[in-house]
C-alpha cells in the first residue's frame, strides 16, 4: 500500500469518527419529550444517513484494505444505535418484566420471580453485575444492551473463526454479525434476550470441549453447565441438539465408524466367529428395543397432545395474520412489514441458496478444507429451521411470533453462511464491482435492522419505551409506606379504566385499598385495542371500571404517569 493511499484511508477514518461524534451531538441536542408513540419521529433523517455513511466507509476500509481502525468505527456505530433511546430520555425499551427487573437489579436484589418468564439466568447475571460494578439503575440500563450485544458479536466471531482460515472470509462474516438482527429486543434488557446473546459462547465452549478436547474449555463448560438449564427451555434444547450433532459427527466419521463396527474393537475377547456373532446380535437387539420404546413414547405423546397442538396452531395462525394488514386493502403495507420482519432472513437465504449451488458445482476446484466446512453450517442451518418450527408450534410453552421473528436460533448458522456467500459470490476474485455489491447488501440488511430496533407504528405497533419520569413515578410509588397492591391502567374522560389481575379484583370485592397507575403508554395501547364503542378494557376475562363507588385520589402527577390511591 502506497503512502498516499494510506494517508487517504486515514483521512476517511478520521472523517468517519468525526461524523460519529456529530451524531452523538445530534442525539444530545434533542430535547426529551417524555413518552412518544414513535421514537423514529424524534430522530432527524440526517442522523440515520450519518450512521449509514460511517457503516459503509467502515465496510470498505475493512474488506478492501484490511484497516483495523474500521472495527472501532463499526462498534461505535453499533453502540450509537443501542444508546439512542436512552439519549432520548428513556430508561428501558421493554415493559412489564424488564421494568421491574431493571429496578430490582439496580437495588441489588436478585429477581428470582423471573421463573414465570422461564429465564432466571438473565436476572442472576444482572444482579451479579449490579453487585460487582455498583452501577445505578439508570447506568445499568445504558450498560446492559451494549454489553450483551458486544458479547454476542465477540462470541460469534470466536465461534466461526474456528471454521474459517481466510482473512477476507472472516472479515465478511464479522460484518454480517454486526447487523441489528433482533428487532426491539436489540436495545432491551429482557432476560430471555440476555441469555440468547450468550449462546455463541456456549457453542464455542461446547465445540472446543467436545471436538478439540480442549481441557480449558472443558473446565469452562463445567462452570457454564449450571446456567444452561436455568436460561430458557428452548436454549437448553438447542444446545442439547448442538451437542448431539457434534457427537454424531464424530461417530459418523468413516474411520471412527469402521473402528466401532470392527470385531476387534467391540469384541476383542472373542476369537471364534460364533462368539463374535452372538454379541453383535445382542447389540443390535438392544438398539432395536430402545428404538421401539422411543417410538412408543413418541406416539403416546402425540396422542395426548394432538388436540392441544391443533388449538395452539390455530391461535398462532390467527395471531400472525392479525399482525399484518389484509392484502386487499394494504398490499404495499403487507410487503413493507414482511420486509421489515423477515427481510433479515429471506434476503440472506437467497444468497445462501445461490452460493450452495456454486459450492456444489465447484466442489472439485475449491480446496477440501473450504468445501468440507461449508456443508456443516448448511446442515446446522436446515436442522435449526425445523427445530425452531417445533418451538413455535409446541402446545406447552408460549413462544410469541415477535420472538420467532427476532430472536431466531437460525441466526447462529446464518451469520457464517452469509459470510461464505458474500465472499464466494462477490469477493473471492477481488473485483471492485463485487466489493460494491457486497457492501450494498450489508447496508440493506443493516438498514432493515436499524428500522426495527425500536417498536413503533412504523413496525406495526407502538413504542414500548419507558420514559425517565415514568420510572421515577414507579420508584416513588415503591417507596410509599403502605404496601397496597397497584395495577397499571389507562385513563379516560369518565373515570379510570384498569387492567387488573385476580388479586386486584379480590381487593375491590373486599373493599380494600389499592393504587392505580395510569400511563400514557397504557392509554394509547388501550385506544388502539378498543373498538370505537367500547368503554372498558378486558384482560384475561376480567374487566373493571372504577366508578364513584370506589373514590380515587391523585397522589402523583408527572408528564407521562399519574398515580391514584383508591380507598373503598
Amino acid at each position: 500500500m502506497s503512502k498516499t493511499t494510506n494517508n487517504i484511508l486515514n483521512i476517511i477514518t478520521s472523517i468517519s469518527l468525526l461524523l460519529l461524534v456529530y451524531s452523538l451531538l445530534i442525539l444530545r441536542g434533542i430535547q426529551p419529550e417524555g413518552y412518544t408513540v414513535d421514537i423514529y419521529e424524534q430522530l432527524p433523517f440526517h442522523f440515520y444517513l450519518t450512521l449509514l455513511l460511517c457503516y459503509v466507509s467502515a465496510c470498505v476500509l475493512l474488506l478492501a484494505y484490511r484497516k483495523m481502525s474500521a472495527v472501532l468505527i463499526l462498534f461505535l456505530v453499533h453502540t450509537t444505535v443501542l444508546i439512542t433511546p436512552h439519549m432520548l430520555g428513556y430508561v428501558s425499551i421493554g415493559r412489564g418484566d424488564e421494568f421491574s427487573y431493571i429496578g430490582l437489579a439496580g437495588h441489588g436484589s436478585c429477581y428470582l420471580s423471573g421463573f414465570s418468564n422461564l429465564s432466571p439466568t438473565g436476572p442472576l447475571l444482572v444482579s451479579a453485575l449490579a453487585q460487582v460494578s455498583g452501577l445505578e439503575t439508570s447506568a445499568l440500563s445504558y450498560f446492559l444492551p451494549v454489553f450483551f450485544s458486544i458479547i454476542f458479536i465477540t462470541g460469534m466471531f470466536l465461534f466461526y473463526r474456528l471454521f474459517m482460515s481466510r482473512e477476507k472470509l472472516v472479515l465478511t462474516a464479522f460484518l454480517s454479525s454486526l447487523i441489528p438482527y433482533f428487532g426491539h429486543f436489540q436495545t432491551s434488557a429482557i432476560p430471555y434476550y440476555l441469555c440468547f446473546c450468550l449462546i455463541p459462547l456456549y457453542l464455542l465452549v461446547l465445540r472446543s470441549a467436545i471436538s478439540d478436547k480442549n481441557r480449558a474449555m472443558a473446565v469452562c463448560l463445567l462452570f457454564m453447565m449450571p446456567l444452561i438449564p436455568l436460561a430458557h427451555p428452548f436454549i437448553f434444547v438447542y444446545l442439547a441438539c448442538f451437542s448431539l450433532s457434534l457427537a454424531f459427527s464424530k461417530i459418523l466419521k468413516p474411520g471412527f465408524l469402521h473402528k466401532i463396527l470392527s470385531h476387534n474393537f467391540l469384541f476383542s475377547g472373542a476369537s471364534h466367529p460364533a462368539e463374535r456373532k452372538m454379541p453383535v446380535f445382542v447389540f443390535l437387539s438392544l438398539i432395536s428395543i430402545g428404538f421401539l420404546l422411543c417410538a412408543k413414547s413418541i406416539f403416546q405423546f402425540f396422542d395426548t397432545s394432538s388436540s392441544n397442538f391443533i388449538l395452539h396452531a390455530k391461535m398462532l395462525v390467527a395471531t400472525v395474520f392479525s399482525t399484518f394488514p389484509s392484502t386487499e386493502n394494504g398490499f404495499f403495507e403487507f410487503v413493507h412489514l414482511l420486509n421489515l420482519y423477515y427481510g433479515k432472513y429471506y434476503i440472506p437465504l437467497i444468497f445462501i441458496l445461490i452460493n450452495s449451488v456454486i459450492v456444489w458445482q465447484n466442489r472439485k476446484r475449491f480446496c477440501h478444507h473450504f468445501v468440507r466446512r461449508y456443508p456443516r453450517f448448511l446442515v446446522l442451518y436446515i436442522v435449526t429451521f425445523f427445530l425452531e418450527l417445533a418451538f413455535l408450534l409446541n402446545p406447552f410453552i408460549h413462544y410469541p411470533p415477535d420472538r420467532f421473528a427476532n430472536l431466531s436460533f437460525i441466526i447462529f448458522a446464518q451469520i457464517p453462511l452469509l459470510g461464505y456467500s458474500l465472499y464466494i459470490i462477490f469477493l473471492r476474485k477481488g473485483y471492485t464491482l463485487g466489493l460494491g455489491s457486497a457492501v450494498l447488501i450489508l447496508c440493506l440488511l443493516w438498514t432493515l435492522g436499524f428500522f426495527t430496533c425500536f417498536s413503533s407504528p412504523y413496525t406495526g405497533g407502538v413504542s414500548e419505551a419507558i420514559s425517565e419520569n415514568e420510572a421515577d413515578g414507579i420508584q416513588w410509588l415503591s417507596g410509599v409506606k403502605e404496601t397496597y397492591p397497584y395495577i397499571m391502567s389507562c385513563i379516560d374522560e369518565d373515570g379510570i379504566i384498569t387492567q387488573p389481575g385476580m388479586s386486584v379484583v379480590e381487593k375491590v370485592a373486599e373493599k380494600k385499598p389499592f393504587y392505580i397507575v395510569g400511563t400514557t403508554y397504557s392509554e394509547i395501547l388501550s385506544t388502539r385495542e378498543q373498538e370505537p364503542n367500547e368503554t372498558s378494557v378486558s384482560t384475561g376475562g376480567n374487566s373493571l371500571k372504577v366508578q364513584a363507588a370506589y373514590p380515587v385520589h391523585k397522589i402523583y402527577d408527572s408528564l407521562n404517569i399519574k398515580i391514584y390511591e383508591s380507598v373503598p
